[in-house]
């Protein structure tokens, strides 16, 4: 497995300018899947329209050249996505579990993995 430019890197030792540089790359995966599904949808439609306009038989090919590159492009994108939003919940993780205990309850916050706080020792 091909390692990713943040497994170098301590995400216990991240501060908040690099937590928020991480939300930038997760939103910027997310427009990076839509531009793929973009893109295939625009192989689809000019696919068939190959197919519906054009009746000859390098039209033919042509046209279901494009409308299997469609579906090529679109799987690729979607195993893309896939993978780097895994590699980024690892982080996700992390990032809410190191959350200091008294931020979460003066700002109300929920995270999945906030520490607890420890009971109060009787002397």
């Amino acid at each position: 497995m091909r390692k990713l430019p943040y497994d170098n890197f301590d995400a216990q030792q991240f501060i908040v300018r690099d937590w928020l540089a991480l939300d930038r790359t997760v939103l910027a995966n997310e427009r990076t899947f839509l531009a793929y599904g973009r893109s295939a949808l625009a192989l689809l439609l000019s696919g068939l329209t190959v197919l519906k306009l054009f009746h000859s038989t390098p039209a033919t090919v042509a046209g279901w050249a494009l409308i299997t590159l469609a579906f090529t492009v679109f799987a690729f994108g979607v195993q893309r996505f896939l993978k780097m939003r895994g590699h980024y919940h690892t982080l996700s993780v992390i990032e809410e579990s190191a959350l200091p205990a008294e931020l979460v309850k003066e700002f109300g916050l929920t995270p999945r993995l906030a520490p607890k706080a420890e009971p109060a020792r009787r002397a």
